[in-house]
């Protein structure tokens, strides 16, 4: 098996390098040296079985909670706080078993695959698996797992084999755009980080979940789905942008995220505009930003600890070899009326 001073030949780095971005710690690691050491590790299927050495053979103990984030990692962007709140939760159940809980936000498959090989977790929790990437894990993956907020690809039925814990996006995203609706709103749009046309996973159930109600209330689809950059440095300037074209006539605007709607209610503020007297903002997750937003943020609540109970208890059933009968538990999202919609008829 290769060394890390054979990756750290390899790629011109030093071993030390390698091995922070082994293990996480690339707060000093420039864009392109990242790339390249993970594209190495990669190549080379490298693997250090850490807890095998530390551990023996009396358990690790560990459970893994693995988010494939690889946008966040290239923009190091450690902000968001439904991830946050998502950690602790699991990290409460994790504990009440006696167990640990290791964390980790990873780029890609291999290296989610390398970081539970290497420290021979008991057990894991998935978040940020695409669609592609399912049948990949079913063959490869050993380890007792449960994947959050997971949607297969149509042309790999795997479905009856994985556990998955998630919202369902699509009714709840429906549910928004009703209120909307109902509050007089034709022109509505749906943003979210990307292209639209490569949207995937929540970000392509709550497209249909808007694109579907609006339709069922004869309501044109044509330009309501909008990509903002994939990067938070470069989404202020697309939305200042977005305001200079007057929100190209739209009148409610429905942010994937909590976070995103904040920013939009940040720069829209600064420009001078009141909300919802000049424009209607929604967000999804129903977080600390929709609660503290000023005005309230009217929004898409998720139960995130009970998601979290939901998928450890089905975690330590796999873990324990005890029946699982329910292999795909959804839970429903609740609607949060703040204060960033405006009325545009009576109810």
């Amino acid at each position: 098996m290769v060394s890390i001073k054979e990756i750290a030949k390899y790629t011109g780095a030093s071993p030390t390098t390698v091995s922070n971005v082994i293990h996480g710690r690339t707060g000093k690691v420039s864009r392109e040296k990242f790339q390249q050491i993970q594209a190495a590790l990669e190549k080379f299927n490298y693997s250090e079985q850490m807890a095998g050495r530390i551990l023996a053979n009396n358990g690790s103990r560990i459970i893994g909670l693995i988010i494939q984030d690889n946008i966040g990692l290239m923009d190091r962007e450690f902000s968001n706080p439904y991830v946050g709140e998502l950690t602790q939760a699991i990290e409460y159940h994790v504990r009440k078993q006696g167990y640990y809980l290791m964390y980790h936000k990873s780029q890609s498959f291999d290296e989610s695959l390398r970081m539970m090989q290497s420290w021979q977790m008991e057990g894991v929790i998935l978040s940020g698996v695409q669609p592609r990437e399912i049948a990949q894990w079913y063959q490869y993956l050993k380890t007792p797992a449960v994947f959050l907020d997971v949607f297969q690809d149509e042309t790999v039925d795997v479905a009856a084999e994985i556990c998955n814990v998630g919202l369902d996006y699509k009714v709840a995203a429906a549910k928004m755009t009703a209120y909307l609706i109902q509050a007089g709103h034709k022109e509505i749009a749906f943003l979210s980080r990307g292209k639209p046309e490569r949207w995937q996973g929540v970000d392509a159930q709550r497209r249909d979940g808007v694109l579907q109600k609006m339709a069922d209330h004869g309501l044109s689809t044509s330009s309501v789905c909008q990509g903002l950059p994939n990067y938070f440095s470069d989404i202020e300037e697309w939305i200042d942008a977005y305001i200079q074209r007057q929100f190209d006539g739209k009148t409610a605007l429905f942010f994937a995220s909590d976070l995103l709607a904040a920013l939009a209610l940040s720069r829209i503020q600064a420009a001078g505009l009141t909300i919802p007297n000049d424009i209607s903002i929604v967000g999804f997750d129903g977080n600390i930003l929709s609660r503290f937003a000023s005005p309230k943020l009217t929004t898409i609540a998720q139960d995130v600890n009970l998601k979290a109970e939901k998928a450890l208890t089905m975690l330590f059933q796999k873990i324990n070899l005890e029946p699982i009968l329910v292999h795909n538990i959804q839970i429903s999202g609740t609607l949060i009326e703040g204060n960033t919609v405006k009325q545009l008829i009576s109810k």
